[in-house]
């Protein structure tokens, strides 16, 4: 039978999917401001080239990595010419930046205890290795699958725009009846979405005095309070009773408003002249970016607040129907696996928002081996088991979509 040869195939290009992954996870493709990513994409090319594909590395403007100091932004895009619908496997590069209490080599791709170590194990890279070594098993299988891979740099750094998916998306260089995110859902997760998201700043302005004297001044601090405690008493109880249906990863089902960062003043004998705090504001599906803006500053309207709103950042919700081939062609394949499929949405965004809002590809998918919470944190790492689950997921997916499963 087909499901099985495919799967068996897998497991026989178990010791490759594992060297491939340590290879990937070796070069430090840190994000920001975006180190070895030429070196990262001339070897990722070269395992694609090496493997029959035609490739193609497509260099974004610097100016869209305001993070990027300058250095190069190239995409990759190989090609190989197959029977089916046309499926597009893409996953991100880039890796957050190694932080504190690390107790293994953060790029030494070590193998230990049926684990594989490393920043990027988890996010993304061990989607990556699974992109590649699925087609492969689908081939040994005695498949021809039609098929684009795309490793994309500055998931990491989001944007409204940026140099990696969002980019090619508006350069026409996204093609596919179906997209395939690697992000690290786990084996049987089924990402059908994301939460939105504004992050941005907001200023309240008041008058500079004398410390001795506050009467003569107005202390933009405490109105700052005065504002953050309205927030609390009228709208978090709003947002607590918003609640999606769907799985959350990580498991946050509330729309979210969070508080980040501070700073006003200058010293303690001067009245402060002005506050400004950053805010992260998640949104469920069913919730809109005009709505969430709304209220946060109709109450500065109504406490008449001098201020100043900025926006660093916003993505409307993505949500893709259940119905969607590829989303059906995943829920057979976990099944396939012996698992229950979850369907998920992700509590911080990714690429899948220029596939369907920009794109407007809606028959995507965000299905990948590793595990959300092992993702951002010391000593990140996959299981061989998750990666190779993860890879015969993928493999019967794709073969789904050719009507070969």
């Amino acid at each position: 039978m087909e499901r099985e040869a495919i799967l068996a195939a897998v497991d026989a290009l178990e010791g490759e999917l594992v060297a491939l992954l340590q290879r990937l996870i070796r070069i430090p493709t840190i994000n920001p401001p975006g180190e070895a990513y030429e070196d990262f994409v001339a070897d990722f090319k070269h395992v694609l080239d090496e493997l029959g594909y035609a490739t193609e590395v497509h260099r974004a403007p610097t100016e869209l990595a305001p993070l990027g100091q300058g250095l190069p932004r190239p995409n990759l895009i190989g090609k190989l010419a197959g029977d089916g619908p046309l499926v597009h496997l893409n996953g991100h590069y880039d890796v957050v930046p190694v932080g504190n209490d690390w107790t293994r080599g953060p790029f030494g791709g070590e193998l230990a205890d049926g684990r594989i170590y490393g920043r990027g194990a988890a996010d993304m890279k061990s989607g990556l290795a699974a992109q590649v070594i699925a087609v492969e098993a689908l081939r040994r299988a005695g498949l021809s699958p039609n098929v684009h891979q795309s490793a994309v740099p500055d998931e990491e750094t989001v944007g409204v725009r940026n140099a990696g998916m969002g980019w090619l998306v508006e350069q026409g260089l996204l093609e596919g009846d179906a997209v395939i995110i690697t992000e690290p859902f786990g084996p049987d997760g089924v990402g059908i979405g994301h939460k939105g998201a504004i992050w941005g700043e907001i200023t309240i302005f008041g008058k500079q005095a004398h410390g001795s004297a506050p009467q003569l001044g107005v202390n933009a601090v405490e109105l700052m309070a005065r504002y953050l405690a309205h927030l609390d008493e009228h709208l978090r109880p709003r947002l607590e009773q918003r609640v999606t249906d769907y799985g959350v990863t990580p498991d946050n089902r509330r729309s979210t408003l969070s508080f980040d960062t501070i700073r006003g003043g200058h010293a303690t004998n001067i009245v402060p002249d002005r506050c400004t705090v950053t805010f992260n504001r998640r949104l469920i599906p069913g919730e809109d970016l005009e709505q969430a803006r709304h209220e946060l500053l109709q109450p500065l309207e109504l406490l008449q607040l001098r201020h100043e709103y900025h926006e660093l950042y916003s993505t409307e919700p993505t949500l893709v129907s259940e119905d969607e081939p590829v989303v059906q062609a995943a829920q057979r394949a976990v099944r396939a696996l012996g698992l229950e499929p979850r369907i998920l949405i992700s509590a911080g965004s990714d690429d899948q928002r220029f596939v369907v809002h920009n794109a407007g590809i809606t028959n995507s998918l965000v299905y990948g081996p590793g595990q959300t919470g092992l993702s951002h944190v010391a000593d990140e790492h996959i299981t061989v088991d998750d990666l190779i689950q993860g890879t015969k997921g993928l493999a019967l997916i794709i073969a789904d979509l050719m009507g070969e499963a």
